[in-house]
């Protein structure tokens, strides 16, 4: 069987996770790789750039239908060359979307579709801002090869990235498990220092700052990857880098979430040098501690 690499993106709902996951699919298949890419969000957007306006039939909603599906029936293959999956929508009050993601892998192993695709990599958007124990499920079987969380430098994105790392680390039984740090529209909440602290403090890669793209915001809109829309853009080339970055990420060490007396501790610092910005008492890119 072939080497399959999973890559699980997680963080904050409204961050732009969504989108970046599937313009990174898009540049790795630009790069020559065969790409899935599962998303679990119930408005089944993960994989609409990618696939345009072609409907997708949501395989977890049929799955409790009919309790046994050919897995294969329910990926499309994208104009960029990147398949797509969509788990769908629960019943309110029942099940756990991000336990999904177990069943559905175990649903592409058994049934031969990785290698019937020839896939390269397996790209997972994981919705859900709490680490309940459906999230736990992938990372402590071992289904996920590497993890990206993605924030951007709000508080509460902040704080919902402490604590799915803090998840991770738990449900990996703090064996080594990639983890990386991008952060996104970097240049729109400017406090790349507070960041790169708060990443070496906890002992987490930092994979990347990306900013903020208008053509990226655009293409979004015409419900396309950029690397489709403006194939010749900055933003493509961002992309096309970030994608690059990632799958080369490699273990660094067992990062060391703040405990939440601590994370309150630093957030309260970050919110005086936030207001010190914003009053103009020192400038963005000052580096000094408050």
């Amino acid at each position: 069987m072939k080497n399959i690499k999973r890559i699980c993106f997680l963080g904050k709902g409204g961050i732009g996770k969504s989108v970046i996951t599937a313009n990174v699919s898009a540049a790795l298949a630009k790069q020559g790789y065969k790409v899935l890419q599962v998303g679990n969000d119930i408005s089944l957007s993960s994989t609409l750039v990618l696939r345009g306006e072609v409907e997708v039939t949501p395989a977890l909603e049929e799955y409790r239908k009919k309790y046994m599906i050919k897995i294969e029936d329910y990926i499309i293959k994208s104009p960029s060359g990147v398949y797509c999956l969509e788990l769908g929508s629960l019943e309110p009050g029942v099940g756990c979307m991000a336990r999904g993601i177990h069943i559905i892998d175990e649903m592409l192993e058994s049934q031969g579709a990785i290698d019937n695709l020839d896939l390269d990599y397996i790209l997972y958007d994981i919705s859900g801002d709490i680490p309940c124990t459906g999230f736990i499920l992938p990372m402590r079987d071992g289904v996920m090869q590497k993890c990206i969380v993605v924030t951007n430098s709000s508080f509460p994105a902040l704080v919902t990235a402490n604590s799915m790392i803090a998840g991770i680390v738990r449900a990996s039984k703090h064996k080594i498990l990639p983890i990386g740090l991008l952060v996104n529209f970097a240049d729109v909440y400017p406090a790349r220092t507070q960041l790169t602290a708060y990443a070496e403090a906890i002992q987490l890669e930092e994979i990347a700052y990306l900013d903020y793209f208008q053509k990226i915001e655009y293409s979004e809109l015409a419900g396309k990857t950029v690397l489709a829309a403006y194939p010749d853009s900055a933003a493509t080339e961002a992309m096309m880098k970030l994608a690059k970055k990632i799958i080369e990420a490699k273990e660094h060490c067992v990062p060391k979430p703040l405990e939440r007396k601590e994370l309150l501790n630093w957030l309260s610092q970050w919110k005086q040098r936030s207001l010190a910005q914003k009053s103009g008492i020192i400038g963005i890119d000052d580096s000094s501690n408050i």
